[in-house]
């Protein structure tokens, strides 16, 4: 049996629109390839891995830590294919 097909994403990038408020807008951009990742340190990481949880509950998150660069991270997010 061949293992399930699953959707692979990278948080990309984490900008942040001044509303011209007390509020701020944080959009994130899903990215398909590692190299295109963001990287960020291990405690935003977190934060934002927490984040994409609660807005996109049928992704399992992940942090994928660099053994480059101790103390930083990417966001990695992966999604089962259904038919």
């Amino acid at each position: 049996m061949a293992a399930p097909l699953k959707n692979v994403f990278w948080v990309g990038a984490n900008i942040l629109f001044d509303l011209k408020s007390p509020l701020t807008q944080e959009v994130l951009l899903l990215v398909y390839r590692e190299e295109d990742a963001t990287i960020f340190s291990d405690a935003n990481a977190e934060n934002i891995k927490s984040a994409v949880s609660v807005r996109a509950p049928n992704i399992v998150w992940s942090l994928q830590r660099l053994k480059s660069r101790p103390g930083f991270s990417v966001v990695k997010g992966e999604q089962d294919v259904r038919f």
